[in-house]
């Protein structure tokens, strides 16, 4: 029994201990005393603290202001006190502060416990920036119980902000997932359809090989559709993507094989009704897809699908328009131009190269009527109608040229001389002349150039008036190149009469036989 007593005894006693450590905390108000002369300087007056400047030696600075002189000088604000300290400094006169704690004397160190010890009682209420109106609203809040702005279960929903941005979120959160989603479910298709690309590829490559190499073009054609079908099933066929892989191998075969070969696939690809799937590709309203319909037709000479493909020689599509107007020309047994003729979009030169490539095949086994490419109203294939004279050495179509040349624009002009000067035609000289005395730079450089190729005594003559009304360099190079190969005398006659550095340069570099291409 006595043991228990004693043990409550030490347990109070403990309790008690512990009970008097934590009553006599107090909570720590300045950290430090830089804190503290902030807190001086911003609050202003506080009760029972003053202070008054002192010297090294202890002495008080009087009033002088006072009618008594020996009044010594004392304020309630520290901001006071140290203006005047500081303008005692300028003047050599050292003084410091000296506090003062109900008018006794004290160190800084009792001063600042003075001030602790009325803020914890609050007693004296702290100025603050957020007090502007004579209100302490930290020390209010401090003396309020919290309650929560928001109570129930969806209290945030009654409040507009909280709610917008609760719904801003959960887009977000919602997409994040959704985009996650995709990227997986777009990965797995790929993946898949990487593998069947692969698979499908090999079903089609022995039964291909077998048919090119085991069976001729008339067993091919005599083949019932149920032995075709065991080797390229109908079920198969029903698979887009089993028909483009194949559809693609055929191609692949059909650009590196030549005769029989090329016939067996053309013979299979109709047999396995491929051609009215790509037939079918020209009503898409995808361009990639009219695109590669288009290239199939072409590739498989599937003529009786040219009438579709004409009606896309003028399309507002580039790349339909250019393959649609090859398919043509490859196609047509009796070749019209005039589809041609009548394109309202200009022909760059990427598509006249590979317009130019087809007629020049075509050229030698049908009549094209490439005359009909001069009455187009498009500059642009009327232009290349010329091109097409002049590189297939059409010659009777040059007198067409010749009676339309004083109405043409001078970038015809200019198309029609190279036409002369490459096909070499020295009964167009008096055109060549009349084009020297052009305005236009441009034609007489061009004429100048021909000129130089079938020109006479007369277009030297012109040439040499022309270098003497002092042309700039460009075309004084090429007006001297015409003149050396028309007359060597007259060449040598003008350079002598007029050695000007420019054409002591041009002259050297004339004669040097290594430039005369240059």
């Amino acid at each position: 029994m006595f043991g228990k007593n004693a043990v409550a005894f030490v347990f109070l006693l403990f309790l008690m201990t512990k009970a008097v450590v934590v009553l006599g905390q107090e909570e720590e108000v300045f950290t430090d005393s830089v804190s503290f002369i902030g807190f001086l300087g911003s609050q202003g007056e506080i009760p029972g603290l003053e202070f008054r400047l002192v010297d090294n030696s202890g002495k008080e600075f009087l009033d002088t202001s006072s009618t008594r002189s020996s009044e010594i000088w004392a304020t309630h604000d520290f901001e006071t006190a140290l203006l005047l300290k500081d303008s005692l400094w300028i003047l050599n006169h050292v003084y410091k502060i000296q506090f003062l704690v109900y008018g006794e004397p004290n160190s800084f160190t009792a001063a600042q416990e003075h001030v602790a010890n009325l803020l914890r009682n609050g007693d004296i209420e702290v100025k603050t920036a957020s007090n502007l109106n004579g209100k302490d609203y930290i020390s209010l809040a401090s003396k309020e119980r919290y309650s929560p702005l928001f109570t129930g279960r969806f209290a945030y929903l009654d409040n507009f902000k909280a709610f917008t941005i609760l719904l801003i979120l959960s887009f977000f959160l919602l997409f994040a997932f959704g985009m996650a989603l995709f990227m997986l479910i777009y990965k797995a298709q790929k993946n898949r359809k990487e593998k069947l690309l692969l698979l499908y590829d090999e079903q089609v490559i022995e039964p291909l090989s077998e048919i090119l190499f085991e069976k001729s073009l008339e067993e091919l054609e005599l083949l019932s559709d149920e032995e075709l079908y065991k080797s390229f099933p109908a079920k198969q066929l029903q698979k887009p993507l089993y028909v483009q892989v194949l559809v693609k191998r055929i191609l692949t075969l059909n650009k590196k094989v030549k005769g029989d070969f090329k016939l067996k696939l053309k013979a299979l690809y109709r047999r396995l009704k491929l051609d009215k799937i790509s037939i079918m590709k020209l009503q898409s309203s995808q361009w990639d897809t009219v695109g590669m319909g288009l290239v199939e037709i072409n590739e498989m000479d599937l003529k009786e699908a040219l009438r579709e493909v004409k009606q896309l020689v003028n399309s507002p599509n580039f790349q339909i328009r250019s393959q649609a107007v090859a398919t043509v020309l490859n196609l047509s047994e009796s070749i019209d131009l005039s589809f041609l003729r009548d394109q309202t979009y200009p022909l760059s030169r990427w598509q006249q190269v590979n317009y130019l490539r087809i007629i020049k095949y075509l050229n030698t086994s049908r009549d094209l009527h490439i005359n009909v490419l001069f009455t187009s109203n498009n500059q642009s294939v009327r232009l290349f109608g010329y091109k097409l004279v002049r590189i297939l050495g059409l010659t009777d179509l040059l007198e067409e040229l010749e009676g339309g040349f004083e109405s043409a624009p001078y970038l015809e002009k200019i198309e029609i001389i190279k036409t002369f000067e490459y096909l070499g035609i020295p009964s167009e000289i008096q055109l060549v002349n009349g084009c020297l005395k052009s305005e236009n730079t441009a034609l007489v450089s061009t004429a100048a150039k021909a000129a130089g190729a079938i020109g006479d005594d007369s277009s030297a003559e012109i040439i040499l008036e022309l270098l003497k009304d002092g042309p700039d360099f460009r075309l004084k190079l090429i007006l001297l190149r015409s003149l050396l190969s028309l007359s060597r005398e007259l060449y040598n006659q003008f350079i002598d009469e007029n050695p000007t550095s420019d054409l002591l340069r041009i002259n050297k570099h004339l004669l040097d036989p290594l430039l005369k291409d240059v």
